[in-house]
């Protein structure tokens, strides 16, 4: 496998900081790793209560803990 293919170094609770995108600059809590990207949910709240949640690519992110 090449470095590119390797499976990604992130866990679900993992909290990553977003580098790349709209939501550049927020950390948020990993909720689902999958092959190209990770689903999170970032912290602030929608409309309707819930925490705002988006998907990720591997390569805009970088892991904090």
């Amino acid at each position: 496998m090449t470095e590119e293919q390797q499976e990604p170094h992130v866990n679900i609770g993992d909290i990553i900081q977003i580098n790349k995108g709209t939501e550049k600059g927020e950390q948020a809590k990993v909720i689902a790793v999958y092959t190209n990207s990770v689903a999170v949910e970032l912290n602030r709240k929608e409309k309707n209560g819930n925490l705002a949640r988006t998907v990720i690519n591997h390569s805009k992110y970088e892991v904090k803990s």
